[in-house]
Order: structure tokens, then sequence, then C-alpha cells
């Protein structure tokens, strides 16, 4: 009873326009004396008329109400738009509703994705992680812990820290980019320094070439790329060492290059995928596969270029192109 007291207060529109009507011609037939009989059988024919597509309505009316108190879902919600729909405007809602279910699941399956994306990292960040803390016990058991290992060990544990911190900034760097002028030669010798201990306890050269460059970026997701590109060129180099200098023949591009093991051709052109380890990842460091794909990502987002060569048993040149455009606000 009050749906059905629901449903008249809908149509009350409808029923004092009616009423209305009704004195209109109970108005029109008394001022032309018309006799009242004639009246009374036209109310009488019209009001079992209105009684009789009310009722119809109002089942139209029931039922929706009841499919939408029971929650459809996608495909009763195409059966619905299909038999229920009796006006434009409905049918128009119907289809409303349909296109939101349909970006409804699109945006869950997005944040699914993303869920499993993130899922994959912490698996594959917590394995390296276990690396340097599996070191640092096996050299306690030992008792062969001293400092040059302690140091690096809990410095790989930073590092990884880092990573997964920064990953997870990642996907929100447009608001927390500041761009500015950074001297080219100061930045690298600051990255440097932080690796001192590895390029001593593996005997490994470093040479750097003044760049005299000052570039346009962010200073600090810059230098996170620069520290993932030299620890994988520490991690990989066993003789010789690292040099890094600029590209005389294209200009801002700065070239970090090793005297390592090399890169396969077939892992070269796939290093910077998501979670692509390739040979040497595998075979000699397990490493994670995202510092070089965190990297392309962030150089991307800063207006760079990242790309590496590389020979097997001769060593790897990684090039950062990094031009920007400055622009001037007026």
């Amino acid at each position: 009873m009050k749906l059905f007291f629901q449903y008249i207060l809908d149509k009350r529109l409808a029923i004092f326009t009616y009423i209305g009507i009704i004195g209109l011609f109970a108005s029109t037939f008394f001022l032309y004396e018309i006799p009242l009989f004639v009246y009374s059988d036209a109310l009488l024919f019209s009001a079992l008329l209105i009684v009789t597509v009310m009722t119809i309505q109002f089942s139209f009316y029931a039922r929706k109400h009841r499919q939408l108190r029971e929650g459809i879902q996608a495909p009763k919600l195409q059966k619905f738009q299909r038999n229920t729909s009796y006006s434009l405007l409905e049918k128009d809602y119907e289809q409303l509703l349909v296109a939101l279910e349909k970006e409804y699941r699109a945006d869950v399956d997005v944040l699914e994705a993303a869920n499993q994306q993130l899922m994959d990292y912490y698996s594959m960040w917590s394995h390296q992680i276990k690396t340097p803390i599996a070191v640092l016990n096996l050299k306690m058991q030992e008792n062969e812990l001293d400092q040059t290992v302690l140091r690096q060990e809990l410095f790989k544990v930073d590092q990884y820290l880092d990573m997964m911190l920064q990953y997870l900034r990642m996907n929100h760097t447009e608001t927390d980019f500041v761009f500015e002028e950074i001297k080219l030669d100061q930045l690298v010798k600051d990255t440097v320094k932080k690796y001192a201990v590895f390029f001593i306890h593996k005997n490994l050269s470093f040479s750097l070439e003044p760049t005299n460059q000052i570039i346009i970026s962010d200073k600090k997701w810059l230098q996170f790329v620069l520290e993932q590109v030299l620890f994988n060129a520490i991690k990989y180099t066993n003789q010789g060492g690292i040099k890094v200098y600029m590209n005389n023949d294209t200009p801002f591009e700065l070239i970090i290059e090793d005297t390592g093991i090399g890169i396969l051709a077939e892992d070269a052109i796939r290093v910077f995928e998501r979670g692509y380890t390739g040979f040497n990842g595998r075979t000699y460091q397990k490493a994670s596969g995202l510092g070089l794909f965190m990297s392309k990502e962030i150089l991307t987002k800063l207006g760079h270029q990242i790309c590496l060569t590389s020979e097997v048993g001769i060593g790897t040149k990684v090039r950062l192109e990094l031009t920007q455009k400055v622009f001037e606000m007026e």
C-alpha cells in the first residue's frame, strides 16, 4: 500500500491535470446548459480509461522498483533495459546505468592490474633484499664479518629499501618534480661517493671527464637514475673500471661506460622491461629487474631518454640523453 501511495504522489501532476480538465468541462457544460447526464457519462468513461492506464503503469512501476531494490547485475541490467522501459527518459537512465557499470568495471580492472603489479614487485623486492641479509647472517656465523662487508651489505639493504619507496612514489611523480638548474659534474661526483666502498673493495677505477654542463631536471629523481645505472655497472664489473663522460657528437648525452661482463644481444633490447633480469641477472646477482625499468620510466617523465649498447666480455655503455626545454613564464 505504501508503494501505491508513493506512485500516486509521483503521478500527482497528471492527476491534478485530469481533475482540472474535469472542472473545465463541468464549467463549459453548465454555461451552455448541456444536460448533466451527458457529462456524467463522459466522466465515467474517462475515469475508467484513466484507472485502466494507471493500473498498467503501476504494474510497471512496481516491477521496476522491485528490480532496482534487488541490485541488478550486468547481464540482468541488459535484460532490464530491453524489456521494462516504457519511456524515453527511462531508456536514457538505463543506458546511463549500463555505461556507468562498464566504467566501474574498467576502473576495477585497472586497480586489480595495478595491485597485481605491486604484489609482483613486492615478491621480487623481498627476494632481492634477502641476499644481503643472508650474506650478513653467513658472515656472522663464520665470524668473518668485518667492517667492509658490513658497510657493503647494509648499503645494499638501504638501497633496496629506497628503491621500494621510489617505486611506490613513481606513479605520482607529476606533483613531486622540482625542476632546477643542476651542475652535472657535481651530481655525478655526489653519486659516486655513495659507492666508494664498492670501488675500493673490488679494486675498480673510476674516471670522470669534466662535462662543465648545467642541465634542467629534477635533482632527486635524476640522482636515483644515476645510482641505478652506476650500481649495475659496479655489480657486473670485476676488473677494470667505470668512466663517465660527455658524448662530443651529441649535446647533453652523458655516457656511463664500464668494462664489465657485458650483456647478451637478446637481453640488451629487453633490459628496460619490468621485471626482466636477463642471463646476467639470473646467473650472477639474482636481480629484480626493476632498476632499469624504473630508470626509463622516470627519465621519460623528466623529458629525458636512456639507451645502452653492450658487448659480452668487453663492457656496457649506458647513454643518458639529458636535453630539456626551458619554458619562460610571461
